[in-house]
């Protein structure tokens, strides 16, 4: 079976992409990678196996005319029995694509778009809903957005979205820790670096709890060029910048064996967020099941969602991430007991073995896929 994944962004920057890939191998299948390359800047690559899968169209001009147009041609030229379609501009691309392709179609929304006045963008949101209608199955990682978007596009209820949360696969879970649990409770953040996701509120945290070490490992976003900067300049006027550890971003691989020098990840987003992934992230969010993957507690938002996911099976702790004293409340329990800190990574990896890897989530989806469910020409 061929599989034709087209997104328009870089799929290695979407380690379910990545997952998807290798779990379609391992079935037998053929897998190709449609993309947008970034240029030598973008920093995060497509995991060494699947590169040698992946047609790329480079960001400039026109690029989503370029991107229609080479999806168009390896759709014809390579004739895939499924398309997976992973966001809204691909969706849009497929426009073309109805006369030329005849098998099946998944989409899955990795991040959800909002809805606006501009052209493309009323064109995207339209091409969407028509995908979401259209493919034999929707995929997304949060089930209130999943709903949403059921309620959106106007789905029948048989026809309810799959929810696969975005954990990694067995094989990506790290070993147990070994050794004395002893030193400063060191706490790591991992991803994209705005003032949303590591407010200044957390370094006014780091300040008040001496035995606190704050590692942040990523990338400044384009529109937040400068934010580390203005906290390592926080961290020194409030003392605490020996604490105040940054590292740039690394491939994806090399952060999950990064991790497993840390004991706790931070990862709250506030609840009122404006943008509707960063309100519904519990099961989306990477860095929470990365972490648990390696053995590491949690430090998560107020959400109910989030507080019955990790909190109430004793994964993680909760906090508001606006409210520098309720930060320094969730640092101050974790570093009270590093033994129960511990305990904690270990009842989470455990779990991420038993039912939550991925194997467990994309199971639904791989066998709607296969030939003998009917979905594959």
């Amino acid at each position: 079976m061929k599989i034709l994944y087209i997104q328009y962004a870089n799929p290695g920057a979407f380690p379910a992409a990545m997952r998807a890939g290798r779990l379609w191998r391992a079935a037998g299948h053929e897998v190709r990678y449609l993309g947008v390359g970034f240029g030598d800047g973008d920093p995060l690559a497509v995991a060494g196996d699947l590169a040698d899968s992946c047609d790329w169209v480079s960001f400039g001009r026109l690029t989503p005319l370029r991107f229609a147009a080479r999806a168009a041609g390896l759709v014809g030229d390579w004739r895939p029995d499924w398309l997976y379609i992973a966001d809204a501009t691909a969706a849009l691309a497929y426009a073309p694509l109805r006369p030329l392709h005849r098998g099946g179609i998944v989409y899955h929304e990795h991040d959800s778009p909002v809805p606006g006045t501009a052209l493309r963008t009323r064109m995207e949101w339209k091409a969407r809903n028509a995908m979401a209608r259209r493919a034999q199955a929707v995929v997304l990682p949060n089930r209130d957005r999943a709903a949403l978007l059921a309620d959106e596009a106007g789905l029948a209820a048989d026809r309810a979205p799959i929810v696969a949360w975005n954990t990694p696969c067995r094989d990506e879970v790290g070993p147990p820790r070994v050794g004395a649990a002893d030193g400063p409770v060191r706490i790591v953040y991992a991803g994209s670096i705005n003032v949303q996701r590591v407010p200044p509120a957390l370094i006014d945290a780091l300040a008040d709890v001496p035995n606190i070490e704050l590692t942040l490992i990523g990338y400044e976003t384009v529109s937040s060029r400068g934010h580390n900067d203005r906290l390592r300049a926080h961290a020194a006027a409030r003392g605490c910048a020996e604490r105040l550890i940054v590292r740039d971003a690394m491939p994806y691989h090399t952060l999950l064996t990064a991790l497993r020098d840390y004991d706790v990840t931070f990862a709250a987003l506030p609840e009122d967020a404006g943008d509707v992934n960063l309100r519904h992230m519990a099961g989306a969010s990477n860095k929470t099941f990365d972490a648990i993957g390696q053995g590491l507690a949690l430090i998560v938002g107020p959400g109910s969602d989030w507080r019955t996911m990790f909190v109430e099976p004793g994964f993680a702790v909760a906090c508001d991430p606006g409210d520098a004293a309720s930060i320094a409340a969730a640092f101050r329990r974790l570093g009270a007991d590093r033994d129960a800190v511990r305990a904690m990574g270990e009842k989470a990896r455990q779990r991420m073995i038993a039912d939550w890897a991925y194997e467990e989530q994309f199971r639904p989806v791989l066998d709607l896929m296969t030939p003998n469910a009917g979905g594959g020409r």
